[in-house]
């Protein structure tokens, strides 16, 4: 036998061994299940809204009629100055949510205030439980210990109902000017709980408690932080 055919017969040799060998185990592949709903509460949770809106739309592709992330989704488009998407989702909060809803009355009352959506001429402020003669306003500052504040513009306030109360199920959403003033104006008199986020810890958490057609002032600053007062400590 030459050498070139026994090199030849050692090569096929190999080639039948590899063939017959089994084959090499591959690890399987892990599929990652992605909990957007999940990571959007995360995110409002930490007041993070530029992190919960892509959550809050990925999560909207598998769960279109959901109530909570069409209207998460128009509060952080809103606080983040996204016009066109706030008017998306509230307008899908309005035609779709329960009327006496906070949701509702929450998206419709800033659709009006956009001129988006026109109020009912007919309708009367009395028959609105929403709607009373009383108002809120004040500033929001915010600075270092020592130091003197600085207005905080743009700042999105909510003035919450307290539960037990007749106000239990009023919201009303309000951002201060680019001075950090704000005001709640034609709001329904009653007791409610002043504060910056909706989900996670507030910077402020207050009780305001207004008479009809009372003019109450409240400046948020950081004497009177939650840190300093909170007058919710348990929820």
């Amino acid at each position: 036998m030459t050498r070139r055919a026994g090199l030849a017969l050692i090569c096929v040799g190999l080639l039948l061994g590899a063939c017959q060998r089994p084959p090499t185990a591959t690890a399987p592949k892990v599929r990652t299940i992605v909990d957007s709903a999940a990571d959007a509460r995360a995110a409002l949770v930490a007041n993070d809204c530029a992190r919960a809106v892509p959550h809050l739309r990925r999560a909207l592709v598998n769960d279109s009629d959901s109530l909570f992330l069409h209207f998460n989704l128009g509060m952080c488009a809103d606080r983040l100055g996204a016009r066109d998407e706030t008017i998306l989702q509230f307008s899908w909060v309005v035609a779709n949510a329960a009327p006496s809803s906070a949701e509702a009355q929450t998206a419709q009352r800033w659709l009006i205030e956009a001129g988006v959506l026109a109020a009912d001429p007919n309708s009367k402020a009395k028959e609105d439980p929403t709607v009373g003669d009383s108002t809120l306003r004040g500033t929001v500052a915010w600075g270092e210990p020592g130091r003197t504040s600085a207005p905080r513009a743009r700042q999105q306030l909510f003035l919450r109902g307290i539960p037990g109360t007749p106000t239990k199920e009023l919201q009303y959403v309000r951002r201060s000017d680019d001075s950090g003033n704000f005001d709640f104006t034609n709001v329904a008199p009653g007791t409610y709980k002043l504060l910056d986020v909706i989900a996670g810890q507030p910077t402020w958490r207050l009780r305001v408690s207004l008479e009809p057609g009372q003019e109450v002032v409240v400046d948020l600053r950081p004497e009177n932080a939650a840190s300093v007062r909170d007058d919710f400590p348990d929820n």
